[in-house]
Formats: C-alpha cells, structure tokens, sequence
C-alpha cells in the first residue's frame, strides 16, 4: 500500500471499455456468427488476454485459434469488429469539467496493439486526457496493482491523490490494493451515481 497522499485529489483515471465506451448493439450477435456460436466469441476473449500487454501478437493468437477450430474466416474479419465502439459523451464532458478545475486526467485502458492503436487515431481521447497509459504499451495491464503504480509514479503523485474508474471489480480492487481510491461503475449504472460517487470522493470541478 501507498502513501494516503495529501488529501486532495490531483487526478482522475478512466477506464475506456464500459466505462467511457461501449459496444453497439449487435456486436455480440455478429461476433458469434462468424464463429458459429457464443461459445466461440468467449474463446476468442479469453484469448485476447494474452497480447494485452504487448507480449504477444493477437494476429498471431487469433490465427491460431481459428485454425485450431478449422474456422474460414480470417483474424482480420474478428479486429474489424473490435473496432466498433460507441463514445459516451456524457462521459467525456465530465472528464472535461474535471480537467478545467485543475485534475490530472489519465485514459487507463487494458487494450491490444491493434484495437489500441485504432482507439488513438480514431477516437478523441486526445482532447480530453492529458495522459494515455495503454496496456499494450505500457507492459502491465489491470488488474494488476504494478500497472497503476506506473501510473502515479508516471505523474509524480501519490496514490492517494488518484481515483480510478472501472466497470470490473477486479480491476478496481487491483486499484485498491496499489492505494488509489477506486470506483466500480458497472454496466448500465445511472450516470448520475457516478457523479455523486466522485464528488464524494473529492474529484473537483463535479
């Protein structure tokens, strides 16, 4: 654990995937067709874990998979799917407020090199977040308490000083347990309660 820091919050972590993004509908249903089934597609999930930090190429994994199940499809037609994403802006606007009264705004997303790498030349996190940390990139990915101290050792702030949001409870615990203040925010929770939660936290500008 962390020092508890200054009592004042300095910055703000987002999760990008349930939390600032979501998958359109349909996707679940396109994704298991070309596969042949839901099963196939929480295959494929499991799967991807293994190039979340950048040790792998999910080309490579995909393929494998594919021809492993003696599918004719290609890994390409999969990442085409994982590039449909559905922007909250509700979302972006309160990361918005929160910049301009002053906090450290951070993008902490687990994500492989290709959808990753789309997220950055599509999506306008950029106007919003003054720090990007990427799985990927970064070698370490959530839940994993080494990947949010890079984080606020990055920044140059005690753990203390950072609230972190995310869907999964795994994730935040991981949070926890380097010492940030954490949030779950699961699927389809009112907007509204998120705000209560992180001005009850001491997010500013909420």
């Amino acid at each position: 654990m962390r020092s508890a820091g200054s009592g004042v919050i300095r910055a703000l972590l987002m999760d990008a995937d349930g939390v600032l993004q979501r998958l359109p509908k349909g996707f679940f249903g396109d994704f298991a067709a070309l596969g042949g089934g839901r099963d196939f597609m929480r295959e494929v999930f499991r799967e991807e874990k293994r190039a979340m930090t950048g040790t792998e190429d999910l080309i490579d994994v995909l393929t494998e998979l594919i021809d492993r199940r003696g599918l004719s499809i290609s890994a390409e037609q999969l990442l085409a799917l994982w590039y449909r994403i559905e922007v909250d802006q509700r979302m972006l606007d309160l990361v918005a407020r929160a910049r301009a009264a002053g906090v450290i705004t951070v993008l902490a997303t687990n994500q492989q090199s290709y959808r990753g790498t789309w997220m950055q030349q599509h999506l306008p996190y950029a106007d919003y977040f003054d720090h990007a940390f990427y799985s990927f990139e970064v070698g370490l990915a959530k839940p994993d308490p080494a990947y949010f101290t890079h984080i606020v050792d990055h920044l140059g702030i005690a753990a203390g000083d950072a609230v972190f949001v995310d869907d999964l409870a795994e994730n935040t615990a991981g949070a926890r347990r380097a010492g940030l203040t954490a949030i779950t925010y699961p699927h389809r929770s009112p907007f509204g309660l998120l705000k209560l939660r992180l001005r009850a936290a001491g997010v500013p500008g909420l």
